[in-house]
Order: structure tokens, then sequence, then C-alpha cells
């Protein structure tokens, strides 16, 4: 309470003079009289690029690309030369903006899940709604499945997910638009219109989020040749580097491809080289000068918005950021998209600019995160920040603080989409970098960033820096600790146990027969019994259980525990449809399990035991959780890998004991009926407190 009247007090402030105010209002506001700061009561544009470097402006004297108009922003206002993000993937960035939180508390782990709960952890946009503001969000929301307005925007406009660069199938108000003609400049327009539209004594927040200049790069049709119709790529420094002393993960991603499955048994033994060989870079690489050229149109649009606000009278009186939601590698590292800590996929571009009020041409050298946006435009605006939001305010940097905002950033990473890049979390100080792999057993790195800013000699691997190691493996915990990072980490808007709890499948035999004791009807083929056992002969014996969706592997977390003697390899059990579904088998005489979770490419992640169980009864038991498989072997964890997305999609087929479904999961691992004996299977869901 106290806080709405405090804003709405400062509301009051900001409209007096701009519409007329009662006798008794205006005597309360002269008895709360105080100075106002230059940025109160000013409108905000927010532009959000998807995808772009930190360098990539021609005021950073880039090679080849040409941004005038960014260029002149910049020339308006402070370039905050050392901009980072807290988490280098588009959703739980683009949340963080919003929210002023990490993912660690918004939730927002992955591109997958992506909604926060505003409710929870509160958009920016609710604070400027009780302030008085009107609010808008023109473009790439990307943070659910839907293209649907969301809470705390007075007008909305965005696209399905990423969207697409041509011809966008657009959300109005709620009302679906097909338009012709390149996104980039429709936005832009859709910006001018909502701005134009608004009373000049009405403040308000326009976010403008563009899909570019998200890859695949489609630059419109008049910007192919942009910069040049023969540039080529450039080759970057560390794209020669032999990664040595490099954690075993990249060196394993350099010499095999593993990005699309994960088995265990494929490292078992695996020698891998200590360096890596030369790659030579690509003849007339082109690739990312199409992203660049992307970035033509973005360019043009910035301006015509500027241009409008001239006309409109009401430049000087808008705050404008212009900033992206991570960075991107071009070849650094033999590498491409972002999502490690590298410096081309964490840092950012950010320009903020208000003619008259920021220091025109102005370089901010201290170290910003995107967590710290929220606060910041709420503080530049006169409006008190919630004690929940984690960020720190950058308005006293912008005019002319020398005062450190923070001594390091923190970076938080969970696996997303991509099998062989693991959680990890990086802390960076004005000099230093360490970046660590909490769930794999690998070593750190350790960067000096003065005398190697392309980040190729791990310091973590030498003695000499036992010291500095040390230094910075403390500041990284105390920044876990305060940000409160943990690998099991759940979004909010989820329900943390989806579906009924307890025990949901008991199978065993009475009577000398096949019986759920929970009453479900079981599809019995050919099995025999032998006191409690079931008998399995490798050829026509099977059971199914029908589908149900409460049983279904999707309602986590989803555990199925099987007592077994195999007597020959094959499948012990499997639900699956063609996206999603598991396996449980038994190869060369070793239990394993295999999930499927279909990205834009299935993806697999499979787990096998080390030692070989025929002859011998065991329990195995595989739990699906969210984004996470584990497999247990009589009690003992084999191992327990994050899997590439939340396993969300049904599998609508029925469970499958001793034989192959009608979807193979994996053709790496067994795909015929095993031999052996069963004693128990069952299915069971279990609440787990967070």
């Amino acid at each position: 309470m106290i806080y709405r009247l405090k804003n709405c007090i400062q509301f009051l402030r900001r409209m007096d003079g701009r519409c007329r105010v009662g006798g008794q209002a205006a005597l309360a506001l002269a008895m709360l009289s105080a100075p106002i700061e230059a940025g109160e009561g000013a409108d905000v544009l927010f532009v959000l690029l998807d995808d772009l470097r930190w360098d990539a402006m021609s005021f950073l004297d880039h090679p080849y690309v040409e941004t005038p108009n960014i260029d002149r922003l910049r020339e308006q206002g402070a370039w905050m030369s050392n901009a980072f993000v807290s988490t280098s993937i588009c959703c739980p960035s683009r949340a963080t903006f919003m929210t002023g939180t990490f993912a660690s508390t918004h939730g927002v782990i992955d591109n997958e899940t992506s909604e926060y709960d505003p409710e929870i952890t509160p958009p920016l946009t609710r604070y400027l709604q009780e302030a008085g503001y009107r609010t808008a969000m023109i473009g790439k929301w990307h943070m659910g499945d839907t293209a649907a307005p969301r809470p705390y925007f007075d007008h909305w406009i965005s696209f399905k997910k990423q969207g697409k660069y041509n011809d966008p199938e657009l959300n109005i108000n709620g009302v679906t638009v097909s338009r012709k003609g390149y996104t980039t400049d429709i936005l832009s327009e859709e910006a001018i219109k909502f701005i134009e539209a608004q009373p000049k004594d009405q403040p308000y927040f326009c976010m403008l989020s563009h899909k570019a200049v998200h890859e695949p790069f489609l630059p419109a049709a008049r910007h192919k040749d942009a910069f040049g119709a023969d540039t080529v790529d450039i080759e970057p420094r560390s794209w020669s580097e032999d990664f040595v002393g490099k954690p075993e993960w990249q060196r394993r991603q350099r010499t095999r491809d593993v990005r699309w499955e994960w088995r265990t048994r494929d490292l078992e033994g695996e020698v891998l080289p200590e360096a890596i060989e030369e790659e030579a870079w690509p003849d007339g690489q082109k690739k990312y000068i199409e992203q660049f050229r992307c970035l033509a149109a973005v360019d043009e649009g910035l301006g015509k918005v500027m241009r409008a606000l001239e006309r409109r009278g009401t430049l000087e009186n808008t705050l404008i950021v212009f900033t992206s939601d991570n960075g991107y590698f071009h070849g650094e590292h033999r590498r491409w998209d972002k999502r490690l800590a590298y410096e081309e996929s964490l840092r950012i571009p950010m320009v903020i600019a208000h003619p008259g009020k920021i220091e025109a041409g102005a370089t901010v050298a201290q170290l910003v995160s995107n967590v710290d946006f929220a606060p910041t435009i709420l503080d530049y605006l006169g409006l008190s920040v919630p004690e929940g939001m984690q960020g720190k305010s950058m308005v006293a940097a912008l005019r002319g603080s020398d005062q450190p905002l923070r001594d390091s950033i923190f970076y938080e990473y969970w696996v997303d989409l991509v099998h062989s890049i693991p959680a990890m979390t990086a802390v960076r100080t004005d000099r230093y970098k360490l970046i660590q792999y909490p769930e794999i057993d690998d070593i750190d790195e350790l960067y000096d960033l003065q005398v190697d800013p392309h980040e190729m000699n791990n310091l973590a691997v030498n003695p000499e820096h036992a010291k500095l190691y040390g230094d910075m493996r403390k500041l990284m915990q105390e920044r876990i600790e305060q940000v409160g990072w943990r690998p099991d980490v759940f979004p909010k808007n989820l329900q943390r146990v989806r579906g009924p709890e307890g025990l949901l499948l008991d199978l065993g035999v009475v009577d000398g027969q096949p019986v759920d004791r929970l009453g479900c009807a079981l599809v019995d083929h050919s099995v025999e019994s032998k006191g409690a056992s079931l008998l399995f002969d490798g050829k026509e014996s099977r059971i199914e259980i029908p589908y149900a969706e409460d049983r279904d592997p999707s309602t986590w977390p989803y555990l199925i525990t099987i007592d077994v003697k195999p007597e020959s390899d094959g499948v012990i059990a499997t639900q699956s449809g063609e996206l999603y579904g598991f396996k449980i088998f038994v190869q060369d005489g070793r239990p394993g399990a295999s999930v499927l979770c279909e990205t834009w490419v299935a993806v697999r992640t499979t787990i096998d035991a080390p030692k070989i169980a025929f002859g011998s009864w065991v329990r195995l038991e595989l739990e699906i959780d969210y984004n996470r498989v584990e497999f247990r072997v009589d009690g003992e964890v084999v191992d327990s890998r994050p899997l590439p997305q939340p396993f969300k999609v049904r599998t609508e087929s029925p469970l499958v004991l001793g034989a192959p479904g009608e979807y193979p999961v994996s053709g790496d691992s067994p795909d015929f009926p095993f031999k052996g004996k069963m004693r128990l299977a069952a299915i069971s869901r279990n609440f787990l407190n967070e």
C-alpha cells in the first residue's frame, strides 16, 4: 500500500502542469513538493534486438558494417562499453530484462518452457502502468507458445515464437492479422504509429522488439548486397586455437560430433587428444555477413522512429535504450550461436540516450548487466524500485558517477536444446573471468582478459595462478549464494508435479497371471509365469499397459521401477511416440535407458550401466522429471543428465513390457524382445519439495 501511494504521488507530480489538478490535490502536491529529477516523466523507447554482437556497429570501427542511425543515437547518449547478459539465450535474457531478476529467480531457464509468471516476478510494465504510463509491446515476445497479449501491456503486437522475416502473421491486441512485407520494417512502422497516437501529455513505454538479427539470416531484398557484394567473413583470432588446456567436453565436441546425442558408454575409455588439429577458415565465408545485412533494416527503422520523434517534438523527452538479448559467435573458438560464457556470447551492445539529459557521446565503462535494465528505468523515471528486483540502477553511472555498480557480473546457463553444452556459471570482473561447469567432472576456465582478450590461455590449469584461481572461486561462490543459483530451477509458471501423485501402476503376478493391483486392464501376449515371476521368451512375449495420460512420462516427475532378471539383450520396457519417449533395455548384458526429446532434430540421451546383469535380479529405475533423466541400478545412480528440453509432449502410446513398441526411440540400442524374468513393474509420481 505504501509503495502504491508513493508511486501515485510521483505520478501526480509528473502530471502537474500536464493536466488540471483539483484544489485539494494541488495543495497536497505543494506540501509534498520536492525537486524533480531530469528523467521523471520521460517517454521510454526500448529497442531490443536478437543475437546482435556487442561490436557490430560502425562507431566501433567495424571492418565493414555501417550503422549510421545507431551511430547517431550513440552520439546523442552513452555507450555502455561493458554490458553483459546473465544468460545468453533468448527467453531467459528477455525475462531478465523485463523483471530485473536472474533466471534462477524468474524461472525461465530455456527457450521451450519460456513463460514466466507475471504475478510472481512482475514485469517492469506493471509498475509503469501503476505510475500512469501506457505500455506497448511490439515485436518478438517469444516467451510462451502463443502470440496472445500478455498482462501489463496496453497495446500488443506480436507473433508466435521466433516469427519469420517476411509476411508475418501478427496478433494485434488479440486479433490475428496477416501482413505483407519485411517484418523489421513492419515493426518499426507499428512503433511509430503507437507513438504518434499518444497524447503528448501521456507518458508511454514502447518496447520495439525485433526478430532481427536471428538465424536464419534473411536480409531485406534491398540489402542483399549491403556492405558490398564481395564482402566475406573475417577469420577471428580464436578460430585457430588448439584447445590445449580447455575443458574435455569442448575437445570432445571438436573431435566428434556429440551435439545431438549423449551416451555414457561412448565416453568409457575414450582418450581425447590434448590438442585439436587446426581447421582452415572456409574460403568465401559469408554466413555472418547475412546476419549483419539483417541489421541494415533495423538501423533504417531506428532512424525513422527518431525522425518521427523529432517531428512530434518529443525526442528530447524520450529515453531511448538500444540493446540485444545476447551476443553471437562468428567462428570464435570454432563456434556459432551463443550460450557459452565467452565474451562474444555474453557481451551485448547497449546505448542509452536522452538528449539534453544524458551526456552526448559519453562512454560508461562500468560493468552492467541486463538484470539492471528494469531497475534503471524505474529509477530514472523517479519511481520506486521493488525489493524483489536483483539488478542495480545505472542512473548514477549515466550521470557521470565513477563509483562502480558492482565488482563483477554473474552468468548462469542450463542445458537448452544442445546436449554437449553443459550447465555453467561464470563470474567476470573488470579483468578476470572464471567459468565453471557444476554438473560435470571437468576443469574450470580462468582468463586474464587484459592480456588474453580472446580467452585462449586457461589459467585454471596453471599452478602459478593458484591464488588468483582461489580468489575467483571464492567470488563465484559468493555470487552463487547472492543470486540463489542452483541446477534444479523449476519454472514458476508450471505445476511442479504434472499429474496425480502416488502409485499409478503396480504390476505383479496373482494366481499365475500378470495383474495390475490398481485395476488397470492389461493386454497379455504369450507371457507365462512361474511363481511370482513373469517369463518373457524373447519372441512373442509382451505385455501392453493401455495409454493413460496420468501414466504418461510427460506428466513429471515420472518414475518407472522394474525388477528383472535378463537372460538376453532386448527391450525391457518402452513407451514412445514419434517425438518423445523412453526405452529401458539390455545391450551386451548391460542395462540401459534411452530418452527421446525432439527439438529441431531428434535428440537422444542414453545412459548405460557399467556392469553385466545376465542371470541376476536387478532393480532398474528410470526417472524423467521436466528436463532431467536419471537412471539407477539397484538403488545406485548410474548417471543423471539434463535433457535438451522439457519432456512435455504426450506419447499417446501404450507402455510395452518385454518387447519394442511402435517407435524405436533409439536405433543404437536393441529394438527386439528380451528373454528373462520380471517380477515387478511400477509407475509412481511423488511430490518434490522445492
